[in-house]
């Protein structure tokens, strides 16, 4: 079994894979020098990742730095933490997680994931470092301290390769499996989103993670000009803010009756630069 830092009882990926008979592979990492890690802290604050919005895009961001960070020769895996709701049906317990920069109420995740390398310290002892600027943001935390984060004793982890962008659950993989193609048959109206155990990679075009790093930009620029909305407009916006998914479907809808024209375009303009910032960013990565 394993215990954190903080006494905290967690499953290991070995009790993972009997649980769900279903077991991810475990990348191999080389432990990289204790001196490279500066490289690495000053590759990832020179991107402006934004990391100060916790509502989405944890995966987004972590492929995004695996990608980065490939292409200059170092290689990390992704390790991800389950709460109970996500793998248990008779759980609803999920992380609850404190905004510490003031944009959105305290919220709650079903899971988290960040990028992991392995690094020898000044003595020569290999550890197992998490990057994840949500929590640290000028360095690294151990493993153990990373999942102490999420205060949550029956949590769930497992390390991956980089290439598995996000996690199948049962409410999706079937609706996305079966639409159209069974007969007669319909699956049932109700499905739980608990975890299946297999992962799904990004495919050519998928424009995910240039669309979710977007996101993030776009909800610190709101947050930053509230000051500058009419009061209709951020009793609408903060609201967006709450929620990662309205966040997404406003970039893409209509214009709400709520925003002024003034205020709509220039929040989308700003979507789209970064939106074409990102998907350059995300070309030179893979040339």
């Amino acid at each position: 079994m394993f215990y954190t830092d903080q006494g905290q009882h967690l499953i290991s990926p070995e009790d993972y894979s009997l649980l769900l008979s279903c077991a991810p592979l475990i990348p191999y990492l080389e432990p990289i020098t204790f001196e490279l890690r500066a490289k690495i802290t000053e590759m990832v604050s020179s991107e402006n990742i934004e990391y100060r919005y916790i509502n989405g895009s944890c995966e987004d961001r972590a492929h995004y730095i695996c990608l980065l960070l490939r292409k200059e020769g170092i290689f990390t895996g992704k390790i991800w933490n389950f709460a109970p709701a996500r793998f248990s049906l008779l759980s609803d317990e999920l992380f609850n997680i404190s905004d510490p920069f003031g944009i959105s109420e305290a919220t709650n995740w079903g899971y988290h994931v960040a990028p992991y390398f392995t690094s020898y310290d000044e003595a020569g002892n290999i550890e197992t470092l998490v990057i994840d600027q949500s929590f640290e943001a000028k360095g690294f935390l151990k493993k153990e301290a990373w999942l102490g984060k999420m205060n949550c004793p029956k949590s769930l982890y497992l390390l991956t390769e980089i290439d598995n962008y996000l996690f199948n659950s049962f409410d999706g993989f079937v609706e996305e499996n079966t639409n159209n193609r069974l007969g007669q048959y319909y699956p049932p109206t109700y499905l739980p989103s608990t975890i299946t155990g297999n992962f799904w990679n990004l495919n050519v075009g998928d424009d995910y993670v240039q669309r979710g790093l977007a996101i993030n930009d776009l909800a610190l620029r709101i947050h930053e000009g509230k000051d500058g909305f009419q009061t209709e407009e951020w009793v609408f916006l903060k609201q967006l803010l709450g929620n990662f998914d309205w966040l997404v479907n406003y970039t893409f809808l209509p214009k709400p009756q709520e925003l002024s024209d003034q205020t709509n375009d220039a929040l989308m303009q700003y979507y789209n630069e970064r939106y074409s910032h990102w998907s350059n960013r995300l070309w030179e990565l893979f040339n």
